[in-house]
């Protein structure tokens, strides 16, 4: 009697488990589980972060040794003053020499910078693991991308909360409008991850090293460089247009979400490659 018990035991155990192996998987939960062994393995051996951080702050004590005397400089468009002219006339048309969206633009080179010296690990570690073959059977190319996107997204937006008042400190950076301060913020984060994602592919694909990916990433980043300019000049305007802030902050949101469009739609052939 015990013995058919345990048969039936079995076997309903047994039917458990294929109806839990025969569960579909949608492509969301394959991403979540991406990106929690991704944020395990970082947090275990920290390189991206070690390789982030050591940068930044490096650079942040140069910058701070280097513009000590020069956010106090105060300089004039000579070409813009009428011929007889007086000192107190030429007092009200001194302006920093530094201004903030220059200052604005700094912080966004050493963003990239920082972001591009330890996002590129988030491939060549599968690659120097041997864990990409198994990632192509467990799961989809477009769970992989997202997780690895949510990754890099995750750390520059860390990196960004972190690195931002400390430079704004140092340089004196205004806030200017805070909605539309974050939004810029926000807006570039998400195209430097997107950058950053399909770049760090490309490069452990090639089996490529530092060098690689940052020559791979070049034309990215200037063309993001250029539209994050734009949308700098537009935070520190006081009552700006609504046409300007959404042609400027809109076209660098876009080119972001443009960027992780294409790559996802072509990132199973470098995957599968």
């Amino acid at each position: 009697m015990g013995r058919y018990a345990d048969t039936a035991g079995n076997r309903a155990v047994s039917g458990q488990a294929q109806a839990v192996a025969a569960k579909p998987v949608s492509w969301l939960d394959e991403a979540r589980a991406l990106l929690a062994k991704d944020l395990r393995a970082e947090l275990r051996t920290k390189v991206a972060l070690s390789a982030v951080g050591v940068f930044t702050f490096s650079a942040l004590l140069l910058l701070s040794l280097a513009t000590a005397t020069l956010k106090e400089v105060q300089t004039v468009d000579i070409l813009r003053l009428p011929e007889p002219i007086s000192r107190d006339a030429l007092t009200a048309a001194m302006h920093p020499a530094w201004d903030a969206p220059s200052k604005m633009g700094m912080l966004w080179i050493l963003l990239c910078f920082a972001a591009f010296s330890g996002l590129s690990h988030s491939f060549v570690h599968e690659e120097e693991t041997g864990t990409v073959m198994a990632l192509r059977l467990s799961m989809s190319a477009g769970a992989v991308y997202a997780g690895k996107l949510a990754f890099n997204l995750l750390l520059i937006l860390a990196v960004a909360v972190i690195v931002t008042p400390i430079y704004m400190l140092i340089t004196g950076m205004p806030m200017g409008a805070p909605p539309v301060f974050l939004l810029v913020m926000f807006s570039g984060c998400v195209g430097l991850a997107g950058a950053a994602t399909i770049v760090a592919a490309l490069a452990a694909k090639a089996h490529g090293t530092g060098a690689l990916y940052g020559a791979i990433g070049l034309p990215l980043l200037v063309v993001f460089l250029m539209l994050l300019l734009n949308a700098a000049s537009a935070v520190f305007i006081i009552d700006p247009a609504p046409v300007r802030l959404v042609r400027d902050i809109g076209g660098l949101l876009s080119y972001g979400v443009l960027l992780i469009t294409v790559s996802a739609l072509t990132f199973g052939f470098v995957w599968e490659d």
